[in-house]
């Protein structure tokens, strides 16, 4: 799978008037008059893709979501995670995520992508890799998601130490992130190999690139991640040599009448002993 993922806001429509775009009813610099140009190129690339997305074609389809990705890119920051993408996050760390996410098809059928074209995106990034959109999380998920990312913070943490992501930078783009989109009623979009970082030819025009980093965060959540992040603390010699955690003596129990006889103790206290029969009690049967 593509290590270039990127999760990008967007307002649904925006994604309508650029479905219109590549199927001729805007001009791509009515879409991006900011950029006509490299608009007007990034479109006709699109409507390439388009047209043979007609019959079914899934690198058709592709080209189109791709597309999208592209122009976003113009008009919000696009949050860089390598090698972490919806796809990545819901499969590797959190798959209750993917109650969050819907196929690229559900957003473009719902912008006017005819339902044949739609359908043939595949419904997250494909594994093999290359150019193309994936999954996207709709504008009234987005509180939804922050709050997972906060109720799930020390966890997640954990899981991408141990799959050797630097986790308080990369938890922190994600907290970002989310809290973008939901404040301005945004949904976000994810992608692959949308922008190579340091190849100025890849970047579209005015890009807004937020990669992880771990000074971008608040000290005191910077300090939590931190320490979620560090491996469990080893045990002691002797602990090791017992094969077990040393535990204070317990005291004795009044309660129940029990006596504390060492860690070895696997005494039932009285009350969980089962009732004996009668005949049990006067001896064994004859």
């Amino acid at each position: 799978m593509s290590e270039l993922a990127t999760l990008h806001p967007f307002d649904p429509a925006f994604v309508a008037r650029y479905v219109a775009a590549v199927q001729g009813a805007m001009t791509a610099g009515e879409l991006l008059p900011a950029a006509p140009a490299w608009a007007e190129r990034e479109i006709a690339r699109a409507r390439t893709g388009y047209a043979r997305a007609e019959g079914g074609n899934e690198a058709g389809a592709n080209a189109v979501s791709y597309g999208l990705a592209r122009m976003l890119a113009v008009v919000e920051p696009v949050f860089f995670l390598p090698g972490l993408g919806f796809t990545q996050l819901e499969a590797k760390f959190d798959r209750g995520i993917g109650m969050l996410l819907r196929p690229p098809s559900r957003l473009f059928d719902d912008a006017g992508l005819p339902t044949v074209a739609a359908r043939a995106m595949p419904i997250r990034l494909d594994a093999s890799g290359g150019i193309m959109g994936g999954a996207f999380m709709p504008p009234a998920q987005l509180p939804r998601f922050r709050d997972l990312l906060e109720q799930r913070m020390d966890r997640l943490a954990r899981r991408m130490t141990e799959a050797d992501l630097d986790a308080p930078a990369y938890i922190g783009v994600l907290l970002e992130l989310s809290t973008y989109a939901a404040d301005r009623g945004l949904g976000l979009f994810e992608a692959s190999d949308i922008v190579v970082p340091g190849v100025p030819e890849s970047e579209p025009p005015g890009l807004r690139l937020i990669a992880p980093d771990r000074k971008r965060l608040d000290r005191d959540l910077r300090r939590r991640l931190e320490e979620a992040s560090r491996p469990p603390k080893q045990p002691g010699l002797v602990s090791r040599l017992l094969g077990r955690a040393v535990s204070t003596p317990r005291e004795d129990n009044p309660k129940d009448g029990r006596r504390w006889r060492g860690n070895n103790d696997v005494t039932p206290p009285p009350e969980s002993l089962p009732e004996m029969p009668d005949t049990a009690r006067e001896g064994p049967i004859e």
